[in-house]
């Protein structure tokens, strides 16, 4: 057992018991390495990529931080494989049919990237029925999550994906990691209390399904983190393997729920507008740099409702597929009305709360972060805070808040501020 993998062991070894359900948790990974340094590791994939088609696929950044000691530990442990390091490449499903289509000879795919590629990789693996392995050259939720967000004529969408055979996370090119990709790291897995909270009002208001598992996992390192994320910045291996095992879990949890909903809800919402409708005007600010800021936004509004909100009254909103033309594409409208409340739908709600919202809110209080403990945590290790941080402006990002919530059918606090009249007093001023 790895002293750096934490829970992660029992999650491998089966030995994980839900406090929830008293169910055994298990994952279907066989390895996840976290040490200081995987030079001279024997990992327990190789036996079965051994004297196989094997070929490695990198981006040229990626290569250049990790590529060389990668090479050397395959080699070390006797693989052959051929190489292919890709100037460019895109995040659509056009692009990833295509490197499919130009891998299909091989039988194992090894990775060595960062979130986009390796979500590239893990529909190529799927498309051809190979084994994934991934070398993370930073860290991201990417490598364990079960599916990818790639565009289709520029709308995001989820699709089905292969889980990786094997996840290695070397702390050492990690110490040597930009900032700004652990800042975004960090910015990233701050939103397990958002979501939670997010993903929990959904369950109450609309029964949909709850378990807290994914989140219980992540309480630990997350405590570290809030505490210590300046230690980030000194490289501190404790610390960055708290960031390391958190990463995963946030992408583990969409395999134990079979959705995204434990780590990505209303602060991804407005991360997604914002990558969808900026267009060229976008400054090519990171993921997690995105939801660091969505997720000072998200919790603002969740801490004002849910600590001051003595009563809850939804009010009617208009809205038809005409709001869903030219700024949002129509085919969503499908998807959204499954959360829109209207007619006798929004009567029996406001007949819940009207009853319930006071137990509603004692339950949702044992899982609300504050603010500022989120914000803090992401100040101490420079992390952005801000939409002008982003160099996003204020008129794009009020846009954002406002019109995020109908991408999805997610339901979020973006959705109740938007029924209690109440989304216009967290629009950023000038």
């Amino acid at each position: 057992m790895s002293k750096y993998l934490g829970v992660i062991n029992n999650l491998l070894s089966g030995s994980y018991i839900s406090p929830f359900s008293n169910k055994s948790v298990s994952i279907p990974i066989d390895e996840i390495v976290i040490e200081r340094s995987i030079e001279n590791i024997k990992f327990k994939f190789t036996k079965n990529l051994l004297n196989k088609k094997n070929l490695v696929i990198s981006g040229e950044n990626s290569f250049k931080a990790f590529g060389e000691k990668v090479l050397k530990s395959l080699r070390n442990n006797n693989l052959d494989f051929d190489l292919n390091i890709l100037k460019k490449y895109e995040s659509s499903q056009t692009f990833a049919t295509n490197l499919s289509l130009s891998s299909k000879e091989y039988e194992n795919i090894i990775v060595i990237g960062s979130g986009s590629l390796i979500d590239l990789c893990k529909f190529v693996s799927f498309k051809n029925n190979q084994n994934l392995i991934v070398f993370c050259s930073s860290l991201t939720a990417a490598a364990t999550t079960s599916t990818v967000s790639l565009t289709n004529n520029g709308v995001k969408e989820t699709i089905k994906s292969k889980i990786a055979q094997s996840i290695i996370i070397d702390l050492d090119n990690l110490r040597m990691a930009p900032l700004r990709l652990l800042r975004s790291a960090l910015g990233d897995v701050l939103c397990r209390s958002t979501c939670q909270i997010d993903w929990l009002t959904s369950h109450l208001f609309l029964s949909t399904e709850y378990d807290e598992t994914p989140f219980a996992l992540q309480y630990e390192d997350e405590r570290l983190l809030l505490d210590d994320s300046y230690k980030i910045l000194e490289g501190d291996y404790d610390t960055l393997a708290a960031l390391s095992r958190m990463t995963l879990l946030n992408g583990i949890a969409a395999i134990i729920i079979g959705s995204t909903h434990a780590g990505s809800m209303g602060e991804h919402l407005i991360s997604h507008y914002i990558d969808m409708f900026m267009g060229e005007k976008h400054p090519g600010t990171l993921h997690g740099e995105q939801v660091a800021v969505t997720t000072i936004l998200l919790s603002k509004i969740q801490n004002q409702i849910i600590n001051f909100s003595d009563t809850l009254v939804f009010k009617k909103l208009n809205i038809t597929d005409n709001n869903f033309r030219d700024k949002i594409f129509t085919q969503m409208y499908e998807q959204f009305k499954k959360k829109y409340f209207d007619g006798e739908r929004l009567d029996n709600l406001n007949n819940l709360l009207e009853k319930k919202w006071p137990e509603q809110k004692a339950i949702l209080k044992k899982h609300l972060l504050p603010t500022e403990s989120i914000e803090k945590a992401l100040k101490n290790c420079g992390a952005p805070t801000n939409n002008v941080e982003l160099r996003i402006p204020n008129n794009f990002y009020n846009l954002a808040i406002k019109n995020s919530f109908l991408l999805r059918d997610r339901f979020s606090y973006l959705d109740v501020a938007h029924y209690t009249m109440t989304l216009s007093d967290y629009f950023i001023k000038d």
